[in-house]
Order: structure tokens, then sequence, then C-alpha cells
């Protein structure tokens, strides 16, 4: 097994957390409304926001493609904003929909531009 041609383990962690992310905004509403008791639930967006931070931060270290760097930044500001003040804003729900996908975009775009750097 060729270890130089995997994705980063940040990348990976990326592209994960902010699928499982979708999932967890996916069904808030339905869970919502099933058990309304489940206030602990929100706050695994945060746990979200932390891991997006790290993976973030790791997968654009060393990277010199700036759109990249723009992407993945730019969309976790926006999700960022979205968790944070979601409860304020309802539309910000959906904005967090698009910020995730462009963190996925971004984290998937960034393997393979490493890997065109090797």
């Amino acid at each position: 097994m060729n270890l130089s041609n995997l994705p980063s383990k940040s990348d990976l962690i990326g592209v994960i957390s902010a699928s499982l992310c979708m999932v967890h905004c996916f069904f808030t509403p339905l869970l919502l409304l099933l058990f309304a008791a489940f206030e602990w639930f929100h706050a695994i967006s945060y746990i979200f926001l932390f891991i997006s931070f790290v993976s973030a931060f790791e997968a654009t270290k060393h990277s010199k493609n700036l759109k990249v760097l723009t992407l993945i930044w730019g969309s976790f500001v926006l999700f960022a904003i979205a968790i944070i003040f979601e409860d304020d804003f309802e539309f910000l729900h959906k904005l967090s929909y698009v910020a995730s996908l462009g963190l996925i975009i971004g984290h998937i775009l960034n393997i393979r531009y490493c890997q065109k750097c090797k």
C-alpha cells in the first residue's frame, strides 16, 4: 500500500465531520417533533463546529491553493455563523447545509490538489 497517495487525515476528518453534520441537521427537525426533550441534540452542533475548525486548520496549514483555502475557510465562517445564531434566525439552519457542503467540497478539492503536488 502506497501511503503517499492517501489523503491527509485532516481532510478525511473534515469530509466525514461535515457529512455527519449534514445528517445531524437533516434529522434535527424530525427528532424535535418526535422527542421535544432532546435539548442536548443541538449541542452536538458545537462539537461539529470544533471538529470543523481543527480539520480546516490542519488541512490548510500547508496548502498554497488560494481557491481551496478560500472555499474551506469561507465555508467554515458561514458554518460558524449559522451554528451560533441559528436559534435567532431560522434561515441560518438552511445556511448550515450550504456551509457543510462547501466544507465537504473544499476538503475533497484539497485532497485532489495535495495528490497533484506529490
